[in-house]
């Protein structure tokens, strides 16, 4: 299966997940290309117009991935202008999990979640899997290998 992982990271911990994501994914035999959402100028809780320096292209993929971190309790502002702009998902798989620095994920994660869902769903996708990581936790090792194995699994099915 040809999968595209599009990720938002500000920190490096989001796209970390991503490439973990990655490898196992292509340790199962997937082909796996990992690119990468950049706005031009700040990213932070509040900014309405955030450009993006690309859009990736997710029309080859037969499935999707998406992360991003949670930012004041919802989807990153970069996330959520990709997720206008892509012009569908019609017939992907998508998964989506998002990274949070507060301890649980009803702490902002779930909505983020739920933000990324309904957006994909609206651009005609199929949600097959969700996580996500809080980071400040002390078991953050073991949400990533969640995480990670539960997304990889719902691509793999």
């Amino acid at each position: 299966m040809n999968i595209g992982i599009v990720v938002h990271s500000q920190t490096g911990n989001t796209l970390s997940v991503a490439e973990r994501l990655r490898e196992k994914l292509a340790a199962a035999g997937h082909a796996v290309a990992l690119e990468r959402l950049e706005a031009e100028g700040e990213v932070r809780p509040g900014v309405r117009d955030v450009r993006l320096k690309s859009v990736p292209d997710v029309e080859a993929y037969d499935a999707v991935v998406l992360g991003s971190p949670v930012h004041a309790f919802a989807l990153s502002v970069a996330m959520q202008a990709y997720l206008r702009q892509v012009p569908s998902l019609a017939g992907k798989r998508v998964a989506c999990f998002v990274t949070q620095f507060f301890p649980f994920a009803w702490m902002g994660g779930h909505h983020a979640l739920r933000q990324m869902a309904r957006a994909c769903q609206a651009k005609g996708a199929t949600v097959c899997g969700t996580g996500v990581v809080n980071w400040s936790r002390r078991n953050r090792d073991q949400r990533i290998a969640a995480v990670v194995d539960r997304v990889s699994r719902c691509l793999s099915s």
